[in-house]
């Protein structure tokens, strides 16, 4: 018995060893031509390891890492709002800069998982989000970035996202890399005095997690999120007293955008200019 089970297993070492001489000798991916056109896109996870690799060649040294979450917005938009909001955010960003790429969203806030009971409030831990950060922004650093910049689209995540990005910058000083937060991207204040002042809208409170200078942006990038044909049916187009199905909605929402888009790029553009190297 135990000769045959020896013989059969070195029956199959040898057709494992065949097998593997008629293999092909695996590609170097850092030194093959690309065979193809780029595709147009920003974000690193939709392209190939050869269109990652020869945009950093070709300068898009920058990388945008940013960080949403999911959580209560009350009865007519979904839980992800804020990831819907930062991937056209990061976007729009990154093709205005012209040197940057998406880094991969981080798509759950921080928080206490086993407090987390309001249904799709997915969370991380304080710990494990600030990890997930890092562990991003070191990976990029390690494939060639020079340069990597955290932004939020939700409160909770702004602590642990400065916290790492100071610690991996003492950590990688003299390596010519450079980690920052942009505390410009997520300003509220500013957005409802751009709200108020700019597009003429005053918001009366409902007492809902849900407001029109951010339903607005959901319904411009996408009004399914916002859940506007129930609400059309149900007669629900209105948030703090401002209707949503209206044109202006639309509008107002891409201005927001446009507004906060400017507002990150100057602020990159800026630590760019000021970076020592």
């Amino acid at each position: 018995m135990i000769k045959t089970i020896v013989a059969v297993a070195l029956t199959m070492t040898a057709a494992l060893a065949q097998q593997g001489r008629g293999r092909a000798q695996r590609q170097d991916m850092a030194t093959l031509p690309r065979p193809i056109d780029m595709h147009d896109t920003v974000w690193i996870e939709d392209m190939t390891q050869l269109e990652v690799r020869d945009s950093l060649k070709a300068g898009k040294t920058t990388a945008l890492v940013f960080a949403g979450g999911m959580e209560d917005n009350g009865p007519y938009v979904t839980v992800s709002q804020h990831n819907l909001i930062v991937h056209a955010m990061c976007d729009s960003i990154a093709r205005k800069l012209a040197n940057a790429l998406c880094a991969p969203i981080i798509g759950m806030s921080p928080g206490f998982p086993d407090r987390s009971k309001n249904p799709g409030s997915v969370v991380l831990s304080q710990d494990t989000f600030k990890a997930v950060a890092a562990d991003i922004a070191t990976s990029l650093k390690t494939e060639g970035f020079l340069n990597i910049f955290f932004m939020v689209d939700h409160g909770a995540d702004a602590a642990p996202m400065q916290a790492a990005a100071k610690e991996l910058n003492e950590k990688w000083t003299g390596t010519g890399a450079s980690i920052y937060y942009v505390p410009e991207y997520y300003n509220y204040n500013e957005v409802e005095k751009f709200e108020h002042d700019v597009l003429g809208v005053t918001e009366k409170r409902e007492g809902f997690h849900d407001d029109y200078y951010t339903a607005s942006i959901s319904v411009a990038i996408d009004p399914v999120e916002a859940r506007m044909q129930e609400r059309i049916k149900a007669n629900k187009t209105t948030i703090n007293g401002v209707d949503l199905a209206l044109p202006k909605a639309v509008e107002d929402g891409k201005k927001i955008m446009a507004m906060r888009q400017e507002a990150a790029v100057n602020a990159i553009r800026k630590l760019l200019s000021g970076a020592q190297r």
